[in-house]
């Protein structure tokens, strides 16, 4: 008996070990992260006819990232100027409780970003233009997406119709720069979910370059792999606006482009 006592007390603190630090790490509820306000569900169709559900979370994250951006794809109604302003209130409510879920972590400085694709590669010339104010970074399927600075996980799945999955990190306001919002778009978002509503630190693993289904890459489909980076920040008029970010990533030492064509896809 007392043999047996001892193995029981064992496998007792065994599976309060085990369960206790899955309490620890596990994710937190998106709710936590994200009061939607007016914004309810919503419903994207795939080209192939599959319909995504779209929480309202997501829905009012997405309004709070773009005040043009339509949710099901291009040539589709664009949100009215109430939803535009909307977003931006939601998202001036939201900060100060993302700040502080950041918390008193050192901030990453710009001078130490790692290259958010390894071995990655970008076009001959900047893709940054109107409609456009981002990068897109070339690599085969299956690559590693990672974190360029110390990041906030505010979402890790799908975003839209046209971003397919997404993963979008925040990082407080600093002396030098007002708050950031990065954006990894076209990305298989499943090792940011196991982050959600966490700080992840550089260099960590985010996701992964895809290129197969829709519902992931949205309308890079059939493109080159490529994951659309995106550092935004808010402009005087209250809406988020996409930085130049060309010059940082060839710092970063992205590899040059091959001979071969790079089109911008996104």
């Amino acid at each position: 008996m007392p043999q047996a006592s001892r193995l029981l007390s064992a496998l007792v603190v065994i599976a309060l070990s085990v369960f206790g630090a899955a309490a620890i790490t596990a994710p937190a509820d998106v709710t936590a992260l994200i009061d939607p306000g007016p914004f309810g569900p919503d419903r994207v169709t795939l080209g192939d006819g599959r319909v995504i559900e779209v929480s309202p979370e997501t829905h009012a994250l997405y309004r709070m990232l773009t005040q043009t951006g339509r949710i099901h794809g291009r040539h589709t109604v664009r949100p009215s100027e109430a939803e535009a302003r909307a977003g931006i209130e939601l998202r001036h409510r939201h900060e100060p409780r993302w700040t502080r879920l950041f918390g008193d972590r050192p901030s990453t400085p710009e001078s130490s970003y790692v290259a958010p694709l390894p071995h990655g590669w970008l076009s001959a010339r900047s893709g940054y233009r109107p409609g456009h104010r981002a990068e897109d970074i070339f690599a085969p399927a299956g690559r590693a997406v990672l974190a360029p600075a110390t990041m906030l996980i505010l979402h890790a799945g799908h975003l839209s119709k046209t971003a397919g999955e997404a993963v979008v990190g925040f990082v407080p306001g600093q002396a030098d720069h007002p708050a950031r919002y990065f954006l990894f778009v076209h990305v298989d978002a499943t090792p940011a979910r196991a982050h959600l509503g966490e700080v992840v630190t550089t260099g960590t693993l985010i996701g992964h370059i895809a290129s197969a289904d829709e519902a992931i890459v949205g309308n890079s489909l059939g493109r080159l792999p490529h994951v659309h980076f995106l550092i935004g920040e808010e402009r005087p008029d209250g809406r988020l606006d996409g930085v130049p970010v060309w010059n940082l990533l060839r710092r970063l030492t992205l590899k040059a482009p091959p001979d071969r064509d790079r089109r911008h896809t996104s």
